[in-house]
């Protein structure tokens, strides 16, 4: 957008300040603005099981309004009359991330309530390393919108002075818990909506011993996790062990893998909704994504898989204390990946203690009631 459309937007912007909103009708987003998914998507089926709001799901594809629509829920494209109307209307807008989920125009004069995507190692925001480097443009921008969000949901107050510092903000900063994560302790009505049935099917159905996942985050260019995986050798490792693993790789970095190869690895397509198959995997593999501190709500085994530290750390900047917050063996080579493999395979609790310290860090509450927490946080703010 050059800077006579962005002049325009902040206009619009400032204009949609000036019409009557609606407290009944709340609008939803997620990450991308392509998918049903997130937090806004378990916090939108939550929604739609009570009477008092109307929700609306606002998405930039018609392959995921068409999904919606068909299972009796509300949805609008987002550059359609009824899509920009219901933004104009709405007294509540959730979204998640860094409002790539709806037009920030539309949303002036609504209550704003940013839902984020995890707890973090790394910096975000204003505070990321990559921040400096943009434009002053672009970093005015940003920080417009920051300034925008009446709410960012937490899960922990410890993080408070992290989210405020990060985005700049005086906002509220509730202490709900994400609601993705109510699916980790149950099955949430409307789950599979938007899902490949026959894929999730396939992981109910594995037979196996064990079932442990590899979930690795997202990487900043050409960066590749499969080039540091022998996937052969790790096929041959499972089944000696009765073992089966999914894989799935974040949907920015999907390299291209043989996966009819492999007996044991189940390699997950990128729209695929993890948190439900979660409640099944017995150990869990990542590096740096905030997967696993949500996995640590289960209180089951995770090993970390490190082989680019250094430079990740260097390139987005960790927050935390890696040593201090990976309560797991932490691989930095593949043959010490398998080893973290055999010791969460085969002493579970090893490490009960640390995992629980983390925990307690990164979670104020561990109920599988988040959605219900926001969903009353919301309709307070509306009532003030």
């Amino acid at each position: 957008m050059g800077a006579l459309g962005s002049a325009l937007s902040l206009l619009a912007h400032r204009l949609a300040h000036l019409l009557p909103r609606d407290d009944s009708l709340w609008a939803f987003g997620c990450r991308g603005g392509e998918r049903f998914e997130g937090n806004s998507k378990y916090l939108f089926l939550h929604v739609a099981s009570e009477d008092e709001v109307r929700p609306v799901w606002i998405s930039k594809s018609q392959k995921t309004v068409r999904e919606l629509r068909a299972h009796g829920f509300e949805a609008h494209r987002a550059g359609s009359l009824r899509g920009r109307l219901t933004l104009l209307r709405a007294g509540s807008v959730f979204v998640t991330g860094s409002m790539t989920d709806l037009p920030l125009w539309p949303t002036g004069g609504a209550r704003l309530i940013q839902l984020w995507h995890g707890v973090t190692l790394k910096r975000i925001a204003a505070d990321a390393p990559r921040f400096a480097e943009l434009s002053a443009f672009d970093r005015l921008s940003r920080l417009y919108t920051y300034r925008q969000f009446d709410a960012i949901t937490l899960t922990a107050a410890g993080l408070d002075e992290y989210f405020r510092s990060a985005f700049r903000t005086d906002a509220d900063l509730p202490v709900t818990g994400y609601p993705r994560n109510d699916a980790l302790v149950r099955e949430m009505p409307g789950e599979r909506v938007g899902q490949d049935d026959a894929v999730h099917d396939a992981v109910d159905a594995i037979d196996a011993e064990h079932l442990l996942a590899y979930l690795p985050t997202y990487r900043e260019g050409d960066s590749d996790p499969t080039e540091h995986v022998d996937f052969e050798t790790l096929d041959a490792f499972l089944a000696e062990r009765d073992a089966a693993m999914l894989v799935k790789f974040h949907p920015f970095n999907d390299p291209a893998v043989d996966a009819d190869r492999f007996e044991n690895l189940r390699f997950l397509p990128p729209e695929f909704d993890v948190y439900p198959a979660l409640r099944h995997v017995d150990a869990l593999v990542t590096d740096y994504s905030s997967v696993y501190f949500d996995f640590l709500l289960l209180d089951r085994p995770v090993a970390f898989y490190a082989y680019d530290r250094d430079e990740y750390a260097a390139d987005s900047g960790f927050h935390l204390d890696y040593d201090e917050v990976t309560p797991g063996p932490v691989a930095e080579t593949f043959e010490e990946l398998l080893d973290a493999l055999e010791a969460v395979r085969s002493s579970p609790d090893a490490r009960a203690d640390e995992r629980e310290r983390v925990r307690r860090m990164a979670f104020d509450h561990a109920d599988g009631r988040a959605a219900e927490r926001v969903y009353e946080y919301a309709r307070n703010r509306a009532e003030r």
